[in-house]
């Protein structure tokens, strides 16, 4: 089949509701207009290109392709998937949001008919454009600051106070089920949102996933992931993607603009077909009929075809509703393409009064005061702003345009199923099964029966979580086993991305049941993926998204594994600091993204100093404390363990929405604890345990904390020479300062104690820069052992030749714990002196 076959429109008859969408799309056009008027901040032309189509997709009704949803219960775990990618354009949505409320709000408040309630903390009234673009802490006195907590125009403020709208959509507001924007990671996370629930076995009638982006979000890199992922994955039409094409950005257009327009080759359109997409075109985005029968061709396409579609619709970024070639009757020349962008006008100003007398014109309404110019007083502007926000609703009450929208918000809402087949049970979280808690596991390798649910095929699976010491095998070839065990409990519900290296980072054999095809292997669990980690990492997000359980405080998802090179990593930052955001402020249970941080350390220049991964794994850092639990791990005994207590944390505590795995490369002899001061087999589960006690009854030199790989490998390997020198120093593995802040504080003291902090070197993996514990003394930089010890990138070459210059070596090792051993009276002299100066 030609990958163009669907692009040709073909219009069908005139649809039965098209003159109340055009009345809501008017009204949307208005509200939005009057929030960026009144609030002077926000965007005004790119909502106003979306909204015919965000109206259609909202209102046309499942049957004719529009979502299927429940305005009362707009976050059901089985209602289609809305996703304003394009998150500045949040203003079309909200509008949308209001007039939908406020209709349900009239009919329940006039029949008392419940089928119209909507509970006042899910609703989004008119009262809420107060909010747009305030922060709630803002928001919770300011009627009260103006006198107005008692005036009737705020009634609906009562008890539930007004909403804060952000600048760009969230997962929180209402319909919408993505963090829009920046950088077009919105739309990146589409594929893995679609995938998620061909992987757990919905039928491809719903939930799907209709998402609205513009151009030039789709030429950033995470969008442009966004192409291949969804091929890889196969998301068919269960994923379906507006495409507003105006040639308008921020500041400039795309084609003229960027790009030169003597490169007529460069089309938006072939890029998609190019990449094998299902493409869809309408010539006219803003008509509604175009919209509705484009929505309709889509719904019904072949289930069996996999490709994902995307509709190119030609829109105007400042479109009005009766501008008429680029005018605005009795006003002169309409705002548009880049310009229109940012709500540059004055308030009150002649343009927008103009447009707001076409809206009057067309429902005989009168709004109050704009034409006296801005509201200077603050009290008077949110009356002004109020007041034209209700006489914008009040076309609610015309030709019966209100009870249509309620009564066509009921008819979709009731359509949303409260069970579909699947392959879960939602009933049950897999991840709080106590065969994962770290002190349940399994010492002895494990040879397993496993089932596949799909093909009911039958084969043995062995696990090793655990190794005796002496053998040979690094941190990083632990991974593979965790990822299995998960697997084998919760019953292939953890699913790994890695950048065409799943073998070389340790993900490929975490698969029971290999590679995952919809078609073939529904049960597989490694999902196939290009080089391209932020959309590898984003895809991940969108999956572990999802929850199918319809009780918001239960799991039913999958939680995700994306890798890469930890030098690489970076690249998917940005998408998983936006998920942790979402994560925190979802009402709802949520899944873990994991990013596994292969081949860490300076062990990886051994590649090419475009490898060292001593800087760019601290990325994983840059969250709110307690949101990421980060874990580096240096012995394979310490893999299983101290992730499997990470893992017990995250599937418990909702905050924690991100494990980051740092691991080296190379391959060590497997460490023989019952010569650690720690000899538990799971002491990595603590987070720090001690290695080298203190030799009571003779001066003590302070503590030395090891993290990474070769770091602590090569210091346990020269313990013995520094106690025949008489070195008296604590040593104490450092894992996951996130695991030890869950400790009891009396271990904590044990180990470390707080003055500790002030007496400590680290031999790290990691740089100075950003230590693996906060709060260290001021003199930690000088007696530290890293590898950008001389602030320079390393030149690379052997792992050994990379380790020596980095002076992680042994001897380097030796030598600088002993300096600090013998410096101790000078340091903590210094320590004095600083303290007494101060």
């Amino acid at each position: 089949m030609s990958v163009q076959a669907s692009s040709a429109y073909t219009p069908s008859k005139l649809f039965q509701d098209r003159q109340q969408l055009e009345d809501i799309g008017f009204m949307t056009c208005m509200t939005l207009t009057l929030l960026g008027n009144y609030s002077q901040t926000g965007h005004f032309g790119g909502p106003l290109a979306y909204t015919p189509f965000n109206v259609a997709t909202h209102l046309g009704g499942p049957e004719n392709g529009g979502l299927r949803y429940d305005y009362r219960r707009p976050k059901h775990p089985y209602s289609d998937k809305f996703m304003l990618a394009a998150g500045h354009c949040a203003p079309t949505c909200y509008s949308l949001w209001m007039i939908m409320g406020e209709a349900m709000y009239r009919k329940y408040q006039r029949t008392g008919d419940r089928r119209y309630y909507v509970a006042p903390d899910v609703a989004m009234l008119p009262v809420d454009a107060l909010g747009f673009r305030r922060g709630a802490a803002a928001l919770k006195n300011l009627l009260a600051q103006h006198g107005l907590e008692d005036h009737p125009l705020f009634a609906q403020a009562k008890g539930r106070g007004i909403r804060a709208l952000s600048g760009h959509i969230e997962s929180t507001d209402l319909t919408n089920d993505v963090n829009g924007g920046p950088s077009g990671i919105g739309i990146a996370t589409a594929a893995g949102k679609a995938a998620f629930w061909d992987i757990i076995g919905a039928p491809m009638s719903g939930p799907k996933i209709i998402a609205f982006e513009g151009e030039f979000a789709m030429c950033a890199g995470h969008a442009q992931e966004l192409k291949t992922q969804a091929m890889a994955l196969q998301v068919g039409k269960r994923l379906r993607i507006f495409f507003s094409d105006n040639n308008a950005g921020i500041d400039d257009s795309l084609i003229g603009g960027v790009v030169s327009r003597k490169f007529d080759g460069y089309k938006l359109i072939d890029q998609w077909t190019s990449y094998g997409w299902n493409v869809f075109s309408i010539p006219d985005g803003h008509d509604y009929e175009q919209i509705v029968d484009v929505l309709k061709r889509m719904d019904q396409w072949d289930p069996g075809d996999r490709r994902p579609m995307i509709v190119f619709g030609k829109t105007i970024k400042g479109y009005w509703p009766t501008a008429v070639d680029g005018k605005i009757p009795g006003d002169g020349d309409q705002i548009v393409g880049f310009p229109s962008h940012p709500y540059a006008f004055k308030m009150n100003t002649e343009y927008v009064v103009n447009l707001a007398r076409t809206f009057e014109d067309r429902y005989g309404v009168q709004f109050e005061g704009m034409r006296n110019g801005p509201v200077k007083d603050a009290r008077e502007r949110l009356i002004q702003f109020k007041t034209n926000i209700d006489i914008a609703m009040s076309v609610l009450d015309k030709n019966g345009l209100g009870d249509w929208l309620a009564d066509r918000l009921v008819e979709i809402g009731d359509s949303v199923e409260n069970d579909i087949p699947l392959r879960i049970d939602v009933k049950k979280d897999p991840f709080l099964d106590d065969r994962l808690r770290a002190a349940n596991l399994p010492e002895e390798p494990q040879t397993l029966s496993v089932k596949n649910s799909v093909s009911a095929a039958e084969k043995q699976l062995k696990i090793s979580l655990f190794r005796k010491a002496g053998e040979i095998a690094g941190a990083r070839r632990g991974i593979s086993e965790i990822v299995k065990w998960l697997n084998y409990v919760t019953e292939n519900r953890v699913l790994t991305l890695a950048a065409d290296l799943s073998e070389s980072v340790n993900l490929e054999h975490g698969s029971i049941w290999g590679h995952y095809d919809p078609e073939t292997n529904p049960a597989g669990t490694r999902l196939k993926a290009a080089i391209q980690e932020a959309g590898n990492a984003s895809s991940a997000i969108g999956l572990v998204s999802q929850n199918a359980s319809p009780d918001p405080d239960k799991f039913a998802g999958v939680w995700a594994f994306s890798g890469t090179y930890g030098a690489f990593t970076p690249l998917m930052y940005l998408p998983a600091r936006v998920w942790s955001q979402q994560n925190q402020d979802s009402k709802f249970r949520t899944g873990v993204l994991h990013i596994l941080a292969g081949h860490s350390g300076p062990e990886t220049a051994a590649d090419a100093r475009t490898h060292f991964g001593i800087f760019s794994p601290q990325v994983w850092k840059l969250f709110p404390r307690g949101q990421v639990i980060t874990l580096s791990f240096w012995d394979y005994n310490d893999v299983a363990p101290g992730y499997f207590a990470a893992a017990e944390i995250a599937a418990r505590e909702k905050k924690v929405g991100i494990i980051v795995i740092e691991v080296a490369r190379p391959d060590f002899p497997v460490a023989d604890r019952s010569k650690f001061a720690d000899t538990d087999l799971r002491a990595a589960a603590k987070g720090l345990y001690v290695i080298r006690e203190f030799k009571p009854g003779q001066p003590k030199h302070g503590y030395v904390v090891a993290q990474g790989s070769s770091a602590t490998f090569n210091l346990v390997s020269v313990l013995p020479r520094l106690e025949q020198s008489g070195i008296n120093v604590k040593v104490i593995s450092a894992i996951s300062e996130e695991l030890f802040d869950h400790q009891p504080e009396a271990y904590r003291n044990s180990v470390l104690p707080e003055a500790g902090l002030q007496d400590l070197m680290f031999v790290s993996s990691g740089t100075r820069r950003m230590w693996p514990l906060r709060n260290v003394g001021s003199l930690a930089d000088a007696s530290s052992l890293t590898s950008d010890w001389d602030n320079q990138w390393l030149t690379g070459g052997l792992e050994a030749d990379v380790i020596a210059e980095a002076h992680l070596d042994p001897d380097s090792i030796f030598a600088g714990v002993k300096r600090f051993a013998e410096e101790r009276p000078e340091r903590l002299q210094r320590l004095r002196n600083m303290l007494d100066r101060w």
